[in-house]
């Protein structure tokens, strides 16, 4: 059945907010979001949604977080086709993967700290990765990143059982240590794809 009309928005997968407070519970990283995003509140909502997806345990991996929204949403289902059509969209079905999608000059670079930072100081991880599409980005990126790790008001907002209370911002030539966030240029014999229409994940 022909869809009359599709937005953006028709394509995000939703993230379920229902998710085990013993597994996952934020609330003691809201104050560090109110200092990192201020009075931002859809960067703080990607930042949610985000670990909510990562992190809550609800989904395996991608492929769940499209069936569970195929069973919700009808439009879903009418773009796509069915659950094997849709599947074949995904870059990554089997991995949690996602894409954020933020306008020119919203602060992604306050999305990717601010996920960054909380999966570090909740223990999720040992080290981060931010790969550059260009040396001009990195420089920028690392400028910004700096900034906000050496930020006292962040630091003190940041709960204090966090495993890490700021990371430390290293690029690919340095050793690599733990609670380190690592930027590098993109390695030139990687392969990128861009699907423009694939969904997006969203709160």
């Amino acid at each position: 059945m022909a869809v009359a009309s599709v937005t953006n928005t028709d394509l995000v997968l939703n993230v379920t907010k229902a998710i085990d407070p013993t597994v996952l519970d934020l609330t003691p990283y809201e104050p560090f979001l109110d200092a990192l995003c201020s009075t931002r509140d859809y960067q703080k909502d990607a930042i949610r949604v985000t670990l909510r997806y990562l992190l809550g345990e609800r989904y395996p991996n991608l492929r769940a977080l499209m069936r569970e929204n195929l069973d919700a949403s009808p439009t879903l289902k009418d773009v796509y086709g069915g659950e094997a059509a849709a599947e074949r969209k995904l870059l990554f079905p089997d991995q949690l993967s996602c894409s954020l999608d933020l306008a020119t000059g919203t602060g992604k670079s306050y999305v990717m700290y601010g996920i960054a930072a909380i999966m570090l100081g909740i223990g999720a991880v040992d080290q981060v990765v931010v790969l550059c599409p260009s040396l001009t980005i990195e420089a920028g990126l690392t400028d910004k990143f700096k900034s906000l790790a050496s930020s006292e008001a962040l630091r003190a907002a940041m709960p204090s059982a966090s495993v890490y209370q700021a990371p430390a911002i290293i690029n690919g030539t340095e050793s690599i240590v733990p609670g380190a966030v690592l930027r590098r240029e993109l390695p030139r014999d990687l392969r990128l794809v861009a699907q423009l229409d694939s969904p997006h994940v969203g709160g």
